[in-house]
Order: structure tokens, then C-alpha cells, then sequence
């Protein structure tokens, strides 16, 4: 009778046993498990985006961004995305390079798209992006002359030789035009927004970004500048 009552209570045991180390992982995957969904790359820096647990049913679901630098982390940022139960995934960010920091925006159906920039000295600040602002020359636009912007893009991809080219609006309000698109190889205008009327051209591919030139407009004409260091 001992014995029957011995593998009784040992099966028992190891039934609470295996619902225990169930329930631990079910909380470590719901919680705390991290996993790198995304990254960017520019010259030395990265930037990655991590979703921190799970969302649990139609819940929030928990992010990081980590800004590095020669594989060491000099910033972070925590975000939450309400995306209708939705996990943190690659299709939710939109990246931008600046001189002085990255500018990701995550994007949810139950939010307001929101900015993260992520500083190289350290500093943060987040805001909400308008939805008009991000899609039209309105707001921020407007005071950056947008229309200029725009002629003066053409002028550098004509310059350059491209004939179709798509407009944009970056991250941190700054219209741009991606000129060519093909086989994983994308390459772009971006203006230079510490120096008026320039232009920085730029290809990505794999996920790294590198510089191709610097342009600028002066009495009507482009001035390649023979540099692909930023100054």
C-alpha cells in the first residue's frame, strides 16, 4: 500500500512539477523574453528594434530600440505598440538617418504614429507625428519649404541622370526622393538640413547605408561637391 502511494504522490509531483515549469515559461515568453526583430545600419552605428514579452490576447505589446555604435549600446528606448494584439515586427518601424541621431517611427492601427529619436550623445525625446504632417507639405513642411525642396531634388536626380523618382517625407519632416529601386539596391536624396540648398545622395543595401556625394544648388545650376564625408 506505501509503495502504491509513493508512485501516487511521485506522479502527482512530477505533474506539478511539469505545470510549474509550464506556467514559468508561459510568463518568461509573456514578460521578459527578448527578441531582435529589425535592424538598421549606417557607417558604424545600428539601430535595433526588440520586442520584450508577448501581447496576450488583444493587449499591448512591449518594444526596445537600441541605438549602437561599433556593437556597444550608447542609447535605448523603451516603446509600447497598440496594434490590435499585433507583436512587435518589422513592417510597424520606418528608419531615418541624421547627422546627429536616428529618428524611428512605429506605427499601430490603435495609436498615433509616434517618433523616437535616439541621439549619438546619449539623449532621447519622443512626439506624436501628425498624419497629415507625415503625408503632406502641411505643418513642418511648410516652414521648410517644401516646394523648393522638392524642385531642387529634381534638379539633383536630373543632374545624376534618373528619370522616375518617388517623393517622401522623412521621419523627422524632411521631404527626400528615392531615384532608384531595384534588385535590393536602393538609392536616395536626402536634404541636408544643417546646410541649405545641399543634398545628400545615398545608396542602401543590405541594410547598410553609405554616401555616395554631397550636391548643392547655387544660382540655379548643381555643384557636385566631391565629397562623401559628412562636414
Amino acid at each position: 500500500m506505501k509503495k502504491v502511494l509513493k508512485v501516487i504522490l511521485g506522479i502527482v509531483l512530477s505533474i506539478v512539477l511539469v505545470l510549474g515549469l509550464l506556467y514559468g515559461l508561459f510568463i518568461y515568453m509573456i514578460e521578459y523574453h527578448v527578441e531582435t526583430v529589425a535592424k538598421e545600419s549606417y557607417y558604424e552605428y545600428e539601430v535595433v528594434m526588440q520586442s520584450v514579452g508577448a501581447p496576450l490576447f488583444f493587449s499591448s505589446a512591449d518594444g526596445r530600440l537600441l541605438l549602437k555604435k561599433n556593437d556597444t549600446i550608447i542609447n535605448k528606448m523603451d516603446f509600447t505598440l497598440s496594434d490590435d494584439g499585433g507583436s512587435i515586427r518589422e513592417d510597424v518601424w520606418s528608419v531615418s538617418w541624421y547627422k546627429d541621431h536616428v529618428g524611428v517611427v512605429i506605427q499601430g492601427t490603435e495609436q498615433d504614429d509616434t517618433l523616437y529619436n535616439l541621439y549619438y550623445n546619449g539623449k532621447t525625446n519622443s512626439s506624436v507625428v501628425n498624419g497629415q504632417d507625415a503625408i503632406t507639405t502641411q505643418g513642418d513642411m511648410a516652414n521648410n519649404n517644401a516646394d523648393e525642396i522638392r524642385k531642387e531634388l529634381r534638379m539633383v536626380a536630373d543632374y545624376l541622370h534618373y528619370d522616375d523618382i518617388d517623393y517622401g517625407i522623412s521621419a523627422k519632416g524632411w521631404m527626400y526622393a528615392t531615384v532608384y529601386n531595384k534588385d535590393g539596391v536602393t538609392r536616395h536624396l536626402n536634404y541636408y538640413e544643417t546646410h541649405e540648398h545641399e543634398y545628400v545622395y545615398q545608396e542602401t543595401k543590405n541594410g547598410y547605408t553609405t554616401i555616395l556625394g554631397f550636391y548643392k544648388i547655387e544660382n540655379g545650376q548643381v555643384i557636385d561637391e566631391h565629397t562623401t564625408s559628412w562636414h
